[in-house]
């Protein structure tokens, strides 16, 4: 079986880890797919030069790319070259199973995971239209007199970070956010919060956050994105829901409300970033947003890998493909993927690794 693409990694043992990606029919190497690995089913990543015979064809007959390692990595290679790909969860086969798991337990799985949302946006005769998600939560404009709120709520989440195995973005306290960064955005009238609706203003419980504006916040990178006009697009920055709401919807209702902004503000898209290792990635995918190609962005003092995945939501219809859609026009694989290929930032550290 021929590989639909092959990549080239630098991991943290040193070496530079050959992957190959075999991708099943219809699927290449496109916005969407990058590198050709598809996110449901997750894709198997194995770890040796000669898979076992039948586990490749069957993974890829059942519609789920299978990603083939270089049998000489150490278990935080075989996590580096994932989120290199962008992958977020994948089943894992081949020695080291168990030490990997302890180094991420949330990220590889021992059940396909089960989709829990639809897409956010659909389109029709009247342009795009955001779906209903419920009326137990109320998401406003945040206003100074919320500040200790939003501040107890992102102290609520970065105490779950400090859990080992209970991770689900990788922040660090004192770290993400920056410093003075949730104030400033909240002064700045940037800032929206989800509150239960019983108990909606200023001073009550915040079960969420996140700030809007028009800045990827990726400065230097060269970013896999068609070109827009300033004002023609629109991030979420700092989105997050409080752990004991878990379940409520609250990511979603934000996010609801992100797409009706960009909309009313007549954006052609919707844009955000996070890391491959952060649970975000479910959600995104699941409601639409579609992954391109990860770039090199690390953030200091943050022990995640130092790519980032980069998801854009289109409001004017511009480069919709149907999900599962065989039929769908899709992009040429090209035939070998290098690091010097993959979007960098302006620095390059002495070995060759870009750096921020």
């Amino acid at each position: 079986m021929k590989a639909t693409c092959e990549v080239g990694v630098r991991v943290p043992s040193g070496i530079t880890a050959g992957a190959r990606v075999f991708a099943p029919a219809g699927v290449t190497d496109e916005p969407g797919t990058p590198f050709a690995v598809t996110y449901g089913p997750a894709p198997l990543i194995f770890v040796d030069s000669r898979p076992v015979s039948g586990m490749l064809e069957d993974r890829v007959s059942r519609g789920g790319s299978v990603v083939v390692i270089e049998d000489n990595v150490e278990p935080a290679d075989v996590l580096e070259v994932a989120s290199r790909l962008g992958i977020t969860q994948f089943w894992l086969a081949g020695p080291d199973v168990d030490e990997a798991r302890a180094l991420a337990p949330a990220r590889i799985l021992d059940a396909e995971p089960v989709r829990r949302h639809r897409p956010l946006v659909t389109f029709g005769e009247l342009g795009p239209q955001v779906r209903e998600t419920g009326d137990s939560l109320v998401v406003r404009r945040a206003i100074m007199d919320d500040e200790p709120a939003v501040q107890a709520m992102y102290d609520h989440l970065l105490d779950s970070c400090d859990v080992p195995g209970a991770e689900t973005c990788g922040w660090k306290r004192g770290y993400w956010p920056l410093p003075n960064d949730v104030r400033n955005r909240i002064e700045a009238g940037t800032t929206w919060v989800a509150q239960d609706a019983a108990a909606s203003g200023p001073g009550d419980a915040v079960l969420g956050a996140m700030s809007l504006d028009g800045d990827l916040g990726l400065p230097g990178v060269e970013l896999p994105l068609a070109p827009l006009e300033p004002g023609e697009w629109l991030t979420c920055h700092l989105l997050a829901a409080d752990p004991a709401a878990r379940g409520r919807g609250v990511a979603t209702a934000l996010l609801a409300v992100y797409a009706r902004e960009g909309i009313a503000r007549g954006c052609k898209a919707l844009r955000i970033n996070t890391s491959p290792q952060s649970l975000s990635n479910n959600l995104y995918h699941e409601l639409g947003f579609v992954l391109h190609k990860p770039v090199w962005f690390p953030y200091e003092g943050l022990s995640l890998t130092g790519w980032t995945n980069v998801y854009e939501l289109r409001l004017d219809g511009e480069g919709i493909v149907p999900q599962g859609d065989p039929a769908a026009p899709r992009a040429v694989c090209c035939a070998s993927h290098t690091e010097d290929a993959a979007p960098r930032a302006s620095a390059v550290s002495p070995d060759g690794e870009p750096v921020r």
